[in-house]
């Protein structure tokens, strides 16, 4: 019988505010490497959602490199 399986985490923004991309690539940057440091602590963490988060990042870099072409 397979285990059953664990929903990855959910993050619940908890304050709202308008950033550039630059900034919001330096606080997403942030929060990955405390992320990283929290979890990898703890079996390895869930890598699910760091690698939503490596996506989202590398999305807002690409967007942002695109806008000063």
């Amino acid at each position: 019988m397979d285990l059953p399986l664990t929903p990855p985490i959910r993050i619940q923004p908890m304050e709202e505010r308008s950033v550039s991309l630059k900034t919001t690539e330096k606080l997403l940057d942030a929060f990955l490497d405390d992320f990283h440091a929290r979890t990898s602590a703890v079996q390895g963490g869930n890598t699910s959602v760091s690698v939503q988060l490596q996506k989202l990042k590398d999305a807002l870099a690409q967007e942002n490199s695109g806008r000063y072409k």
